[in-house]
Order: structure tokens, then C-alpha cells, then sequence
């Protein structure tokens, strides 16, 4: 199968009547918008398309779109947001009326993500000996190194302390090329200590029910757009929608690209079979053309 590539999502709106966008690494870096982000949303809303942004972010929605305000995306450019860590803070709720976790929660991640659990019935602890779980919402920015955490990540598997995983990616990547832990990363290493680990976010299924509640449309009119590829990109075939892949974002480096840049077809078609996910097609950055 060959890959497709078209210059900006102009060519692919008039496919589709919903977009699920991802956030890092689509619209913004965690820092700073992408150019021409607002201006794609903007026509994309012009023409009459729902849009709900679906991010892998360990927090509550609300905060996303505080974050989003912040970047000055106004709230008429879309119709929702979904996170894994609202997705994780209802399963977490539930899971804890039906008697299968404790209350107790040591929490491991920065302490902005620190309030995720807040205002349900769960007690916060400071050492894997106190807790009934773990909640996992990622690296501190001052720290993002794994080593200072595997002593409480040994002593939580010793114990056999589910962990809850806010955020399943592995990396995030700056518009400035730097890449950055997520969660993934700490949760593949319990799962190494063969600790249980339940993940929320993409690519699992529940999010995108969630998002196609908010849509209101019929699944073969919505397409996702997000540059992880085993998160956006195989969450949404998955699913059975279209994935479109961002191609300067996560892969940007592998595929000798600088944001914005047109990938290579026949380069692309390979680095896809190398990680071994097939979008249905890519796109160089979230931008109407190039």
C-alpha cells in the first residue's frame, strides 16, 4: 500500500463532518501553538465541522481547556475535550464504589497533576506501604529520569499495588525538536516488575465513544488527526475511523523532517512498516496548505 500525503487538511475536510484532534503535537508543544493551528481550526469551523480534542493529558478536562484559553484558543473553535484523566478519575470513582481498589493512593507524577483524584473518597499517601495504588500521571519537568522512582515502583510491585496510568503515551516532542517522558514510560516498567497496570486514553476505545457522544454524528463521518502512532493513529483505525498522521511531530526526526515539512512518501511508507502502523495518510502539520 502506498502512502498518501497531502499538503494540509483542506484536502481532507470535505471527507469528513468531525474531527477528533489530538492537542501535544497537533495544536501546541505544551508550550506554544503550532503556526497555523487557529487559523486550520478556524476554517475547519467556517465550513461547519465538529471538533473534539482528545488529548493523553493526566488532568482534568477543565484544566485543558484553561490551558487552552491560556493559549488563546477560543472555546467557539470546538465542541469538547476529552482526557485520559478525566477517563481515568471516572474509572477510578467507579472502580472504588464497586470494592475492586482502596482508597489509599500514592501518587507518582508532577505536582501540577497532583489534584486529579480530588473531591472523590480517595486518601493520599506517601509510600507504596500505606497505599492500595498507585496513581501514575507521569515526570516532574525538574526530574523527568526514571531511576529516582523505581525504588516506590518495586516496593508498590512487592506489594502488588494496581497502578492507575493517566497518560499511556511514552514521549512528548517540542516544536523544537526535544522529547520529553510521559507516563508510558513509567507504567511499561512496572509492568516490567510484573505490576498490574490499567490504562486510560487513547488508543483504547473508551475515549472515543466519549468523543463521538460529543460529535454527535455517525462514526464513518468523523477522522482523527494526531502524530502518535500508536496512540492517534492506531486508536482511530482501530476504532474504525480514518487516522491521519502528523507528520512533524513524534516522527519528525525519523523522518529527517523539521516541523512543517512535506514528508517523503516512500520514506514514510517505510519508517510506518519499520513501527509498524499504517495512517490514512499524512499530513505535514495541523495546517489548511502549506
Amino acid at each position: 500500500m502506498s502512502m498518501t500525503v497531502y499538503d494540509g487538511v483542506a484536502a481532507i475536510a470535505p471527507a469528513h463532518d468531525g474531527f477528533i484532534l489530538d492537542l501535544w503535537g497537533v495544536i501546541h508543544d505544551g508550550r506554544q501553538l503550532y503556526p497555523g493551528a487557529v487559523d486550520c481550526l478556524t476554517r475547519l469551523r467556517e465550513t461547519g465541522r465538529r471538533i473534539v480534542f482528545l488529548t493523553n493529558a493526566p488532568r482534568r478536562a477543565s484544566r485543558v481547556i484553561e490551558q487552552l484559553d491560556r493559549f488563546g484558543v477560543d472555546r467557539g473553535l470546538y465542541d469538547g475535550v476529552v482526557s485520559s484523566g478525566e477517563t481515568a478519575r471516572d474509572a477510578a470513582a467507579a472502580m472504588l464504589a464497586a470494592g475492586e481498589i482502596g482508597r489509599r493512593v500514592l501518587h507518582l507524577g508532577p505536582p501540577r497533576d497532583a489534584g486529579l483524584l480530588d473531591d472523590l473518597p480517595f486518601v493520599d499517601v506517601d509510600d507504596a506501604a500505606g497505599a492500595d495504588l498507585v496513581l501514575n500521571t507521569g515526570f516532574d519537568d525538574e526530574d523527568p529520569r526514571l531511576e529516582p522512582l523505581m525504588p516506590a515502583l518495586e516496593a508498590a510491585a512487592a506489594r502488588g499495588l494496581p497502578m492507575i496510568c493517566a497518560n499511556p503515551d511514552m514521549v512528548i516532542v517540542r516544536i523544537d525538536g526535544s522529547r520529553f517522558p510521559c507516563a508510558g514510560v513509567m507504567a511499561e516498567a512496572y509492568e516490567r516488575l510484573g505490576g498490574k497496570v490499567i490504562s486510560f486514553g487513547k488508543p483504547y476505545a473508551s475515549v472515543y465513544e466519549r468523543c463521538l457522544t460529543i460529535l454527535d454524528l455517525p462514526r464513518e463521518r468523523v477522522a482523527a488527526v494526531g502524530d502518535g502512532p500508536h496512540t492517534d493513529i492506531q486508536g482511530a483505525t482501530g476504532f474504525g475511523i480514518p487516522g491521519y498522521f502528523i507528520a512533524g511531530g513524534i516522527m519528525a526526526e525519523k523522518l529527517g523532517l523539521a516541523h512543517g515539512d512535506l514528508p517523503d512518501a516512500g520514506r514514510a511508507e517505510r519508517v510506518c512498516a519499520e513501527e509498524g502502523f499504517m495512517p490514512t495518510a499524512m499530513l505535514p502539520a495541523f495546517v489548511w496548505t502549506r
